[in-house]
């Protein structure tokens, strides 16, 4: 599976992740072209080469020459919408400025409409953002996946006057998406919430590198030095697919370990029940392995709902982020798991009602289970008014009989 990974050592800014992305082969002049859609004018687009600490690195500069006007949500979504991108850079742009506004309306005290990007809606930011997520879709990567995000210290000047470090947008992000993070010994600012949105929106998993075939690297120098190279690396190329490890002691009838794999939960008492069946699909469209609803009783003797996902790890923060956006729960739990599973076969049997598939598990001759395609049963039972549970039946027999 084609992915990209973002390797995060020293911070994670918009435009390190641009030119990371760049740096991978992409042409500068194409993505200016494609810029250039936007109804956007008195600014300069530079790209350029850098070296920090001794490591060479592509370096984006966003220019202005023309005063810009403060730009709320609403305008910021007029000029994408005016653009003639893919409807996959028209909705991830929009959700990154969402996830920013969200942020800053929050560190407020606003309503998100009241909010003014300042600095995030400034040209650059829109550049930065923008411009990443047609580099990304040029790159045709199927998986995006991220490093745990480092966090400097201190303090930062703004309009608003001094403020903490790391800036209150950028952790309401990482609170907001559950992004995992951790200290440096640094003064400075490492993770801008340009940064974080935009690996927040688009990346599936924060962890430690996948197993994959590196094919390309690519460095995007940060404007500030510190005393390691400030760049961030995206690392290109196709992630592994873990082979099936067998069961021990379970070689008779091949059972086997699947991949890793993730269970979510959530136990919600204040979901309007309608829901439920959107939230199944979402979910199953996000890539969950399986979802299910269990009935529970929770304090104070509510009747709740339980939900449940499995899911591989790297899908798993992507569903518990449709679980926080399409439910009322305040957040959910993450374990790992494991899933032990038959080999299994699909066959065919003749029958007077044509072709049937059947599916059998475990070791032959003697299997352990076998069940014939449900929509095969469906359709036999329509078509000629048996009891389905009878076609069940008879399906068995042919089976066997055909064995």
């Amino acid at each position: 599976m084609p992915a990209l990974y973002f390797d995060c050592s020293a911070g994670a800014a918009g435009d390190m992740i641009l030119a990371a992305l760049l740096d991978c082969g992409l042409s500068p002049a194409l993505l200016e072209a494609k810029l250039r859609q936007l109804p956007l004018e008195g600014y300069q687009f530079q790209v350029g080469t850098a070296r920090k600490h001794g490591l060479r690195a592509l370096q984006v500069r966003v220019g202005c020459f023309k005063e810009q006007p403060r730009r709320d949500l609403a305008a910021i979504t007029e000029l994408i919408q005016k653009a003639n991108f893919s409807p996959f850079v028209q909705e991830k742009s929009l959700a990154v400025f969402q996830a920013l506004g969200r942020a800053e309306a929050r560190v407020h005290g606003l309503p998100l409409e009241e909010v003014h990007f300042h600095e995030v809606g400034a040209v650059d930011s829109l550049i930065d953002i923008v411009g990443s997520l047609l580099a990304l879709e040029l790159l045709g990567a199927e998986t995006l996946l991220a490093s745990p995000l480092p966090l400097g210290r201190g303090w930062q000047h703004t309009a608003h006057g001094p403020i903490p470090l790391p800036a209150p947008a950028t952790l309401e992000i990482i609170r907001e998406f559950n992004l995992p993070c951790y200290g440096l010994d640094l003064e400075g600012e490492t993770v801008t919430p340009t940064g974080a949105a935009l690996l927040a929106v688009n990346c599936t998993a924060f962890g430690p590198s996948p197993a994959m075939r590196v094919e390309r690297i690519g460095y995007g120098a940060g404007q500030k030095d510190f005393p390691h190279p400030n760049v961030l690396r995206v690392w290109q190329g196709t992630l592994l697919e873990e082979k099936p490890a067998r069961c021990p002691g379970e070689e008779q009838e091949e059972a086997y370990l699947t991949a890793p794999l993730e269970i979510i939960e959530a136990n919600i008492d204040d979901l309007n029940p309608e829901i439920y069946g959107y939230l199944l699909e979402r979910l199953f469209d996000g890539g969950a392995l399986d979802v299910y609803f269990s009935p529970i009783q929770m304090k104070k003797n509510r009747p709740a709902v339980k939900v449940t996902i499995l899911a591989e790890p790297l899908k798993s923060h992507a569903l518990g982020q449709i679980l926080l956006q399409e439910t009322t729960t305040l957040g959910y739990r993450r374990q790992a798991a494991e899933k032990i599973m038959l080999r299994r076969e699909e066959r065919y049997v003749d029958t007077p009602w044509g072709k049937v598939k059947i599916k059998v598990a475990g070791s032959g001759p003697h299997f352990l289970n076998v069940a014939p395609e449900y929509a095969d049963c469906l359709r036999i039972a329509r078509e000629t008014g048996l009891p389905l549970k009878k076609i069940y039946q008879y399906l068995g027999a042919y089976y066997q009989d055909q064995g």
